[in-house]
Formats: C-alpha cells, structure tokens, sequence
C-alpha cells in the first residue's frame, strides 16, 4: 500500500503513509525525508516517534491485555454470573476481554513494537488471600450462549469450554488466565481467544488456551508473551487455578 491515505479499520499492515481514525483515538504515519513520523492520539494523549526506514510494513494488531500500564501482572481475572454445570458435562459459553493494541513495524522478517494503547482503562482485583494470592487484570464480562459481537477496538471475544470431570454439580463464575499461552486471532470485525477450564473440584481447575481461531480466516496476532511448554508435553502451558472458582 503506497501513499497518504484515512482509514477506519484498526487492525491489518499498513505502508509507511496513513492514518487510522476509530472514535477517540488516532493512529498516523507520514513520510519526513528519509525518516518516518509515528503520532498517536487517544483521547487526548498524544505519543510520538521518529523513525529511521525508508520503507517497510506497519503491523497494528491485538495483543495479550497484560502490558499497560508497565506489565503490573501476568494474569488476567475475568468475572461472569454464577454458572452450575452438572456432573461429568461440558459446556461452551463466550465471554469477553478488553483489548490491548499494538503497533509494529516490520523491515523483512524483522519486526519492532513501537506503542501499546487501550481504550478500555485497566482493573485489578487480587485472586486468593491477601499473602499468597496473585494480582490479576480484572474483568467483568456477561455469559453468552453465542458468539457475541463488541466493538473490536475495545474487546475481545473467548470462546470457553467448561469441562466439569467431577461426579457433582459445580459452580462457576470466574477464569484466571496467565498471559503465556496467548493465543488472539483477529479480523475486521473480531478479536478472539479459543480457552478451556478443566475441573477437578470446586477448589481446582486448570485453564489453558487453545491455538486456533473461533472462524475461518482470521488472522494470528504477533505475540508479545512467548509461550511456555511443559518439560515432555507437546501442549501449552495451564494455569492452576487453585483459589475456588466463584
């Protein structure tokens, strides 16, 4: 893509000329002689960069929402009403995530993360006692029985399958992520995380993500979290979630 041009599309690769308007925020690259000028306004705080490249690939995608402000923590709470799933049964629900977003810009197979932004101002919340616990990234998201449709700019959709193995009925009303093992998938119109949560008993579960989209042609995000893989086991890492599940 050459030349100046507007947009209202967050997400794709740019060349090294536009600018993106989406409500409050505003994302511009523009040419200075032999260096590039990135501006970002949102809601009234303004980022700048200069950049030394000639040419190259702007990158603006979703990434994990454990970044801002200065990567308080590495685990993301989200919140939902109360769910009783019966024994020995799975059940799959959407919730949402806010969104972080990323901007990169990328020289062959070279790539730099240059900003970071959110239109949606972060929570925290504590999970398990005040000593042993750990800070969390809180959300609070309604249960959907299908895919919802939020604003891609501000959040994100998990599809989440509820896996009761335990002869009870148990109840749920929130998942604890850690942020390796991230998996966003995007496109024009959706942002997504495939997850699941495993139960053993109402004090145990472990929740993991799955590396796939929740509809055909979405596009993989970069990460800015690598995934951890367990000693031996060809899978992503999970987090035990070992505090209770409401």
């Amino acid at each position: 893509m050459t030349g100046g041009y507007q947009i209202t599309l967050v997400y794709g690769k740019f060349g090294y000329e536009f600018c993106v308007e989406k409500d409050d925020l505003k994302v511009c690259f523009s040419k200075d002689d032999d260096f590039l000028r990135y501006h970002r306004n949102l809601g009234g705080t303004v980022v700048e960069r200069i950049i030394a490249s000639e040419s190259g690939t702007v990158i603006i995608n979703p990434v994990e929402p454990l970044n801002l402000p200065d990567e308080v923590t590495r685990f993301l709470e989200i919140r939902f009403e109360p769910i009783e799933i019966e024994p020995e049964a799975t059940r799959r629900i959407y919730v949402t995530f806010p969104i972080e977003i990323a901007v990169f810009i990328m020289k062959d197979e070279a790539y730099r993360c240059i900003d970071i932004f959110s239109r949606v101002p972060p929570k925290y919340s504590l999970y398990g006692p005040t000593d042993t616990g750990v800070i969390t990234r809180y959300h609070w998201s309604d249960v959907f029985l299908r895919r919802p449709e939020p604003d891609p700019s501000l959040y994100g959709v998990v599809e989440l399958d509820l896996m009761n193995t335990t002869k009870n009925w148990i109840e749920v009303s929130r998942v604890v992520f850690e942020n390796y093992g991230m998996k966003i998938y995007y496109d024009t119109d959706l942002v997504s995380m495939s997850a699941g949560l495993k139960i053993f008993k109402p004090t145990l579960a472990y929740s993991a993500f799955e590396d796939k989209p929740i509809r055909t042609g979405m596009q993989k995000s970069i990460e800015l979290y690598y995934s951890r893989k367990l000693a031996g086991v060809n899978t992503l890492a999970y987090y035990s979630m070992e505090e209770g599940l409401i």
